[in-house]
């Protein structure tokens, strides 16, 4: 169910898990056949790569950006965290989206949205990056529930085609695409990221002059790179340096601080 909100749409999630259609007839893709494909990595894929400045978003400066004083506490009290809360919400193929999870999409640029309650940090990291020199554009940020359905249906199609089963085509497939209900693209707290003068969702990104002061300076507005190099196994996903998500400064500060992933963050609470 989707019903406008007085600040943006409100979007409350309800039967997450559709049929996906292949030429060779329907299937049901589970929670549990979601759960147990452990080994799939990949959240944005070959699909989603930025191809013409027309394709992104920058948001315009509309005040001066708060500069952070952002100190990362040595005394790091994990008490004080709530892992229920909004901004911690763990999403991955173990955690789908929980049924009737709502929140409200505002705009970034055009018809680009997300969670409203990210655009203010957000515009205020932009900001900072434009001081510096570094020119940070956002690129798919808010996805729906049928555009992901349609992102997994396109690559299930594709191995399909080449004969594969419908399990390894499903196994590969959540291997470049996150499963319909298990993107944190779908809760508007997901952002990829990329730059005027490097548009394109790939590894070499991380070492673009944005890409470095996005890993070194996101987390003092509250994102976190989620899907850091080297964390594969527990995350799941391959290293994707253009995709962040936000969790709040106070748990970015300890993300960062700590080297670690969403995953371990909230096992620690």
């Amino acid at each position: 169910m989707i019903a406008v909100g007085v600040i943006g749409i409100t979007v409350v999630y309800s039967g997450l898990w559709a049929k996906l259609t292949s030429h060779a007839g329907s299937a049901f893709v589970s929670k549990e056949m979601a759960a147990a494909d452990s080994e799939a990595l990949g959240e944005d894929g070959a699909d989603e790569v930025v191809q013409s400045v027309d394709m992104v978003a920058q948001i315009t400066p509309v005040s001066k950006a708060r500069k952070s004083n952002s100190t990362i506490s040595k005394n790091k009290d994990y008490s004080s965290f709530d892992k229920s809360a909004w901004n911690l919400l763990l999403v991955n193929k173990q955690h789908p989206i929980p049924e009737d999870y709502s929140y409200t999409l505002g705009s970034i640029s055009g018809n680009m949205k997300c969670d409203e309650r990210i655009i203010e940090p957000l515009n205020d990291m932009i900001n900072a990056a434009n001081e510096e020199g570094i020119y940070l554009k956002v690129c798919s940020p808010y996805r729906d529930l049928n555009r992901q359905e349609y992102l997994f249906k396109k690559k299930m199609k594709q191995y399909l085609n080449t004969g594969k089963s419908f399990i390894d085509a499903y196994r590969e497939a959540s291997s470049v695409v996150t499963v319909p209900g298990a993107s944190e693209h779908e809760i508007g707290l997901s952002l990829d990221i990329v730059s005027t003068s490097h548009q394109t969702l790939d590894e070499k990104f991380g070492e673009t002059d944005a890409g470095q002061w996005l890993m070194n300076n996101a987390y003092k507005f509250g994102f976190i790179l989620r899907y850091p190099k080297g964390k594969e196994d527990i995350t799941g996903i391959i290293y994707e340096p253009w995709h962040y998500r936000y969790v709040g400064r106070e748990a970015a500060e300890i993300i960062y601080e700590e080297k670690i992933t969403l995953e371990e963050f909230i096992e620690k609470l």
